[in-house]
């Protein structure tokens, strides 16, 4: 069913499931009292002692009434005749645009888009999602599912360099922070507010950003989230030998994940079959992953699904899911994975606090270049150059 523009896993409307809740309540207690006058009448006909009966165990009234859980939040599915007019996992269908988000606010690298109303704490403290790459198409898919995180996209380029390089000064994450907590503040007017929770998050080449950002700020970085976006390295072989799979530069992600199997993080890695041959896949890093973490991955029937779901580890804090498929749909399709990720794993976690989405949806924001409809963010090397630069030229203002 729908509620306004969102689908939700539910066959009743929010009213209609409150007046339910209501009777429900008002015939449990009913129930309750008819049973408790039964028994006392059966008791006092045999004789059974009032000190007998105080021994009783009472009834959990609370479990016996508790209300159904709040619907679950689903994001639509491409219809066979949005394929038919060319839309596909490369060239999503944007169904709600920024939906319940205010409009982007500029930040000095990226944008944020935060919840018109609610998503925070009393004391403001809001739970953020700092997503690499492709941010555009996944938008599309956390304005439909999440329950109240706000999001950052940054978009840089192609290629993983394009996000390491502007990334690799220390001081860059911390100005990032800066420029987010004040976002924040800007929108809701309040001189407290401030990120109570951060998830670091990339498809494809974002992965650079995050891994930069890990080497100095792991610590201050809740969760990690990799859609199809995570490349060790080959370790060097003898001419015609078998090349072993290592962590090369992306060690401070492999400690992440080491942390988070500890349950003191949270590591989402999913991946799909694509091989780009030169440099390790995300498959083979994944097994290179789960190996160093002595981990087994528990396998999975994708049944017809193209993309679908082949196995998956969830222990601790690490999940880590692999798909089908491998070719550039197949890539595409990890984007909306981020829908499980912050729906069932990080949000849960956090304890986010819902926005209302009982608000005027926010239409889909006009980008320029970077292309609401093109999955790999075409963005011109000038303008991934004034991306880079912003960190860059942050950094030694600071």
């Amino acid at each position: 069913m729908k509620i306004g523009a969102y689908s939700v896993a539910a066959t009743e409307g929010p009213r209609l499931v409150r007046l339910r809740n209501r009777r429900w309540l008002a015939r449990s207690l009913t129930a309750v009292g008819a049973v408790g006058c039964l028994l006392g009448t059966a008791f006092a006909a045999n004789g059974v002692s009032y000190h007998f009966v105080r021994r009783l165990p009472v009834p959990d009234l609370p479990a016996l009434v508790h209300p159904p859980a709040a619907p679950q939040l689903i994001a639509r599915s491409l219809t066979s005749e949005l394929r038919r007019r060319g839309y596909g996992e490369c060239n999503p269908y944007d169904f709600v645009g920024l939906g319940p988000y205010s409009p982007y606010r500029k930040l000095r690298v990226g944008r944020i888009a935060i919840p018109q109303k609610g998503g925070h704490t009393a004391d403001w403290g809001y739970d953020v999602l700092v997503h690499f790459h492709g941010h555009t198409a996944l938008r599309m898919t956390l304005a439909q599912v999440a329950r109240g995180v706000s999001f950052v996209g940054i978009d840089l380029g192609n290629g993983s360099g394009a996000y390491s390089d502007a990334f690799q000064a220390p001081e860059s994450w911390p100005l990032l922070r800066d420029s987010i907590e004040n976002a924040l503040r800007a929108h809701s007017g309040k001189p407290e507010a401030h990120i109570r929770h951060v998830a670091l998050t990339a498809w494809s080449a974002g992965y650079g950003a995050v891994n930069e950002i890990l080497k100095y700020h792991a610590d201050d970085i809740d969760a990690v989230i990799l859609l199809d976006a995570l490349h060790a390295a080959w370790e060097p072989a003898p001419r015609g030998g078998r090349r072993k799979v290592v962590a090369g530069p992306v060690e401070p992600t492999v400690e992440f994940a080491r942390q988070a199997l500890a349950d003191d993080k949270i590591f989402v890695f999913t991946h799909s079959e694509v091989d780009p041959v030169t440099y390790p896949s995300t498959s083979r890093t994944a097994a290179f992953l789960l190996d160093e973490l002595g981990l087994d991955e528990q396998a999975a029937n994708p049944n017809a699904d193209p993309f679908g779901l082949l196995g998956a580890v969830d222990i601790g804090g690490v999940h880590v899911w692999s798909y089908r498929g491998n070719d550039k749909p197949a890539h595409c399709a990890q984007v909306a994975h981020v829908d499980r990720a912050v729906r069932d794993v990080l949000e849960p976690a956090w304890d986010t606090p819902a926005m209302d989405r009982n608000v005027p949806i926010t239409p889909a924001p006009k980008l320029g270049p970077d292309n609401a409809g093109d999955h790999d963010e075409a963005i011109s090397t000038r303008q991934a150059r004034r991306g880079r630069d912003a960190v860059r030229a942050h950094v030694t203002s600071g």
